[in-house]
């Protein structure tokens, strides 16, 4: 193999390889912008924006009561939660990322008009705090979703332990 042709190869290897961890990099520098639909998909009580974040194969930890397998399985909660709490906004307070997971601390505020976790509705408000961890695949979706929210200051708040 001629030096010209072992130059050329050698730099267009280099070429492809940077320009696949730059393609990379740019994604994910996206990631914490893209992370707001999901939470834009309770705001606005539309499943299907979900497509556009969360993986087909997606996985919840923990898996909420009732909740099916995957990207499918969480969309039919959505309308249900949103008959349960009207008025809901879910709002982004912080948003960290390192490599592909993406942290998130934000407050749900709503109000209770029907029965949530066996307790009746007393209509009224309250606010939780939720933290979750996003995981990218290497598609730009959400993989994996780690998540922790305050439901039992949200249930007091509800008066769900009144007499």
């Amino acid at each position: 193999m001629s030096i010209t042709r072992r130059a050329t190869l050698a730099l267009a290897t280099a070429a492809a390889t940077l320009s696949l961890f730059a393609g990379t990099a740019m994604a994910q520098d996206d990631y914490k912008e893209r992370i707001r639909i999901f939470y834009e998909t309770f705001n606005q009580n539309d499943p299907n924006l979900l497509d556009q974040i969360i993986a087909e194969d997606w996985v919840n930890v923990p898996v909420n009561p009732g909740q099916g397998p995957g990207r499918e399985g969480f969309k039919k909660m959505i309308p249900g939660f949103a008959a349960t709490f009207a008025d809901g906004n879910l709002k982004i307070e912080d948003i960290v990322q390192e490599g592909n997971k993406v942290a998130v601390r934000s407050t749900y505020t709503a109000t209770q008009v029907g029965p949530f976790a066996g307790f009746p509705a007393k209509d009224r408000p309250f606010t939780i705090m939720t933290i979750d961890i996003h995981e990218f695949n290497e598609d730009g979706m959400v993989q994996t979703t780690w998540h922790l929210e305050d439901w039992l200051g949200g249930l007091f708040q509800m008066g769900a332990f009144e007499q």
